[in-house]
């Protein structure tokens, strides 16, 4: 046999020997990963491997697994020159994959799986499972790798080795665990035991990641085995998984441990260490000796009772918080544990404690931490709060990074589903990357499903940043692509690919764009740019796309395609559906229409669908083995938990004999059809004047009724009722054609009307290419759609595709780029025509990013034809990224952007607009201009027409 011959791990007669040295110290571990790879083979062959411990019960073709130094054979074949494991010796994580030939007598070929350690070996197990098609997400999503009887790898794919992983400490924290997480939990497993977490560590591992946090509001991790009280960290030492608690969690104990226990050291219950030291001391220690055995990340410092701040003054808590560390590491040390890797969290006010204030010294420059990873945070939103400066970037013990997918908290909890789109993750953390954050990365994932795309991306980020990091920008798609292909197979169509593909993308931009927890009726305006209208079909494509690209799938496939993909889609916007029916049927209702009530039907047919969907994942898909996973209430919040959720309200009105006739009006080159009653296609209507906005595919035409008296006629003359019934709407362009006015002809019932129309004309003849032109006193402008970009001092402006409420963002480059002057900075410029003298208003759509550190903001400034510049910053005097209670930083996260307006007089006729950044982290989404007021609506106009 050739050592460049195909591999066959199964035969249908059978399957290959796998073999583990009984004496290594990581056989216990290795073993359960190799009985979890065997049934991978079995899943895809139908033929369950023989794991082996005795050499000289091996024969035929076998794997090898082990580390370096932990398993007898492989050290002899590198002793003896056959096994090559120079680019993994010394470091971290690492395997190596190799054929052998003729590895020992009565062997004929080998697979070996060397590993730099223990998780270096369990990643290249788990590296051969991906080869046969078995996803991470088999037992979390219930993939099925497509079936067949014989398993060959090409000898290509296999003699190779792996890198050693970008960030050190990669994994997710397990919050917020009730309803869902703990409903299922208890129901499939009993309680939170080695049951249930050698599923999570073996996803991890499959994963490439190494960490957790578990979970913690109600349930123990060290105390809720079930062979024994401690079995749950006995696995996970065996796993290779490092174990931390949580941010508030100190010591290895758990949060729900003290209330428990507190009496076995003393009377008090206080959770207060400046009141109660001696007891909570006596509290840490027994922490201590419990868990000192095993491989722990060591959290530092203390927060007041069930994550709640400390209660003293800033300088109070700073010495306190002294107090507590010298306490905590002295008890380290006196169980020599003192090199034991350490970390302090800069959550919350945490992070006020560690930079300092005006009136008290923070613990940044304290050398007690020295040894100590300082674990930074976003804003719980997905927003770095703050970043390394450049001179502590190299600081010996790192920095880590907490991120979120799942928030439970003010301004408002969002625990449902995956609202975080892969963009943003790569925008946010390659910028933690690349400012030094290399050491620690762990995101909040709540209930764990359905989060499943995001934290995948998450984790091959961090296990790979080469790969997908910064120098990979725009891969997102791509990554999604290879995701879909992961679990649903190769095999289909790159059209069925690219569609799922799609759907994943679109419903997390669109919950990405506000939540759907706090979607309200009036979220998107219904008179305004049709943008309800707009959201509207969008949602509705994207439940339709949901369902077709289902049919495409083998129905071994559709449960996990539910999971993963059809249920988040379709219920998110099924959910946004729900919420402009309710809004239309409001303002129809204001107004007496009865198409208040048809809209009203719409509403309540998508609070039931709501329900049905959810009743389906949690018992009719895989054989109701999702029993009460998706119980999180997800549906309009008034309260920053779900307290006071309620679905939407609507109302009904009992229409009058006659009634005015409501039309909307969508678009096609030569005709306008209005909407029916079902989907009325815009309602940009007022009380007084109803007005239909019509555009000639493109040419930027814009046509207005100019008052409602003609609509009424149409009723009084001829009887018509608001039957919902459609009608045509057609121009007369050559009496448009530079004139002040025009007629729509208006057809139903038998009958022709002609409205007269205001005309807004613009010669575009002599315009250059790109010129955005001024329509309805506003002109709109997308980020990325420059004349030029003029890169300048080493950075320069980025597309960043798909990223954004709207069509995509741009962002300076490289990271930690920050400007004093707008003529040191790249800048962005953008033509544009308006029709008049005056005042203009210029508002910055920017990503709601915080300020990276105590003394920077989020600063730009924007300029016309060579004028000096006005400076803004998006971020106003006293905000506060993180802060429940600072309403600037609410309002952001809330609606996923920041807007702030800069004044400029302006002549009538062309202009170029040129657009500075000037501190590190500005995201630009979008330019509005304008010669008034803007009325309302979520998104803001949409772009204009350009030449």
């Amino acid at each position: 046999m050739k050592s460049n011959e195909d591999f066959i791990l199964a035969a249908p007669d059978q399957a290959v020997h796998i073999y583990l040295d009984p004496k290594g110290t990581d056989y216990n571990g290795l073993r359960r990963v190799a009985e979890s790879f065997g049934a991978d083979i079995e899943l895809v062959s139908g033929i369950a491997p023989v794991i082996l411990t005795r050499k000289e019960q091996l024969s035929g073709t076998v794997v090898i697994a082990g580390a370096i130094g932990g398993n007898e054979l492989i050290d002899r074949l590198i002793a003896e020159g056959v096994l090559d494991v120079t680019s993994i010796q010394g470091k971290r994580e690492c395997y190596r994959l190799q054929l052998v030939e003729a590895p020992l007598p009565g062997v004929d070929r080998a697979l070996v799986i060397a590993g730099s350690d223990k998780r270096g070996t369990i990643y290249g197990i788990y590296s051969i499972s991906e080869l046969i098609g078995v996803s991470p997400w088999v037992y979390f999503a219930d993939v099925v790798p497509e079936q067949n009887t014989t398993l060959s790898i090409p000898a290509s794919r296999l003699n190779r080795s792996s890198r050693e992983p970008s960030v050190k400490y990669r994994g997710f924290f397990l919050n917020d665990d009730w309803p869902s997480l703990g409903s299922w939990v208890t129901h499939a497993f009993g309680d939170f035991n080695e049951g249930f977490y050698d599923k999570v560590f073996e996803l991890i591992l499959r994963l490439k990641g190494n960490f957790l946090w578990p979970a913690m509001w109600s349930a123990e991790f060290s105390l809720n085995g079930t062979s024994s009280p401690i079995a749950n960290a006995v696995h996970a030492d065996e796993y290779g998984i490092v174990m931390g608690t949580s941010h508030h969690e100190p010591l290895f104990r758990a949060g729900s441990e003290w209330q428990k226990v507190y009496a076995q050291y003393g009377t008090s219950n206080l959770w207060d260490f400046a009141r109660n030291p001696q007891a909570i001391t006596a509290f840490w220690e027994d922490g201590i000796k419990r868990n000192r055995h095993y491989d722990n990340l060591v959290t530092l410092g203390m927060r007041g009772e069930s994550d709640s701040a400390l209660e003293g003054s800033d300088q109070e808590n700073i010495e306190l918080l002294k107090q507590i560390i010298l306490t905590q590491k002295a008890l380290l040390k006196k169980y020599n544990l003192e090199h034991m890797p350490q970390v302090l969290a800069v959550y919350k006010e945490v992070e006020k404690y560690w930079y300092g204030t005006a009136e008290a010294e923070g613990l940044k420059d304290w050398e007690v931490l020295q040894d100590v990873t300082i674990l930074l945070s976003d804003d719980n939103f997905g927003n770095l709060r703050k970043i390394p400066e450049k001179h502590e970037q190299q600081r010996d013990a790192g920095w880590g990074i907490y991120y979120h997918f799942d928030y439970h908290g003010g301004p408002y909890s969002y625990e449902w589903v995956n609202v975080t789109p892969l963009e943003k993750v790569w925008e946010q953390m390659t910028m933690a990357y690349d400012y030094g954050i290399r050491d620690i990365w762990v995101v909040n994932v709540g209930d764990l499903k359905p989060m499943e795309l995001p934290l995948s991306y998450f984790m091959d980020l961090a296990y790979d940043f080469e790969a997908w990091g910064t120098g990979a920008i725009n891969q997102t798609e791509e990554y999604t692509r290879r995701w879909v292909e992961q679990q649903f197979g190769a095999g289909l169509k790159p059209g069925t690919v690219d569609g799922i593909a799609a759907v994943l993308a679109e419903y997390t931009r669109m919950n990405g764009r506000r939540k759907p927890e706090i979607v309200r009726a009036g979220t998107f305006s219904v008179l305004h740019h049709q943008e309800a209208q707009r959201v509207l079909e969008q949602a509705l494509r994207l439940e339709q796309a949901a369902a077709d690209y289902e049919l495409e799938l083998p129905a071994a496939s559709r449960d996990a395609y539910y999971q993963l993909v059809y249920y988040p889609a379709v219920a998110s916007a099924n959910v946004l559906a729900m919420q402009i029916y309710a809004g239309l049927n409001r303002l129809h209702a204001k107004r007496g229409s009865r198409l208040s009530n048809q809209y009203a039907d719409l509403a309540e047919q998508a609070i039931e669908r709501d329900k049905q969907l959810e009743q389906h994942y949690n018992t009719g898909i895989s054989g109701g083995k999702w029993q009460g996973m998706m119980s999180s209430p997800h549906v309009g919040y008034v309260n920053w938990n779900a307290d006071g959720w309620s679905y939407p309200e609507v109302s009904r009105v009992t229409p009058a004999k006659k009634a005015i006739m409501i039309v909307g009006v969508e678009g096609t080159e030569q005709g306008y059809t209005a909407g029916t009653a079902g989907l009325p296609a815009f309602t940009n209507l007022q009380q007084e004047s109803y007005e239909i906005t019509v555009s000639s595919g493109g040419a930027g035409f814009d046509y207005q009724a100019v008052s409602s008296a003609d609509w009424i006629s149409l009723d009084q003359d001829h009887g018509w009722v608001d039957t919902g019934a459609a009608i045509r709407v057609s121009v007369d362009w050559e009496k448009a054609e530079g004139a002040a006015s025009g007629e729509i002809s208006v057809t139903g019932a038998g009958t022709n009307v002609t409205v007269q129309v205001a005309v807004e004309w613009t010669d575009i003849t002599n315009v250059p290419p790109m010129t955005f032109i001024q329509t309805h006193n506003t002109v709109s402008i997308e980020a990325e759609h420059t004349t030029n970009r003029v890169a300048k001092s080493g950075a320069e402006w980025k597309t960043i595709n798909n990223y954004g409420r709207t069509l995509s963002s741009v962002k300076m480059f490289p990271a930690g780029s920050s400007f004093d002057q707008p003529q040191e900075a790249p800048c962005l410029e953008y033509r544009l025509l308006v029709h008049q003298d005056g005042e203009y208003s210029l508002t910055a759509y920017i990503a709601p990013t915080n300020q990276l550190s105590p003394v920077c903001g989020l600063k730009y400034a924007a300029g016309f034809d060579g004028e000096p510049p006005v400076t803004a910053d998006a971020l106003p005097p006293g905000y506060e990224g993180g802060n429940h209670d600072n309403e600037p930083w609410c309002r952001a996260v809330m609606d996923n952007i920041h807007t702030q307006v800069t004044r400029h007089v302006l002549a009538k006729g062309q202009h170029t607009l040129r657009f500075y950044g000037l501190d590190a982290g500005l995201v630009l989404q979008k330019l509005v201009l304008s010669a008034g007021p803007l009325p309302y609506s979520y998104l803001g106009p949409v772009e204009s027409y350009h030449s």
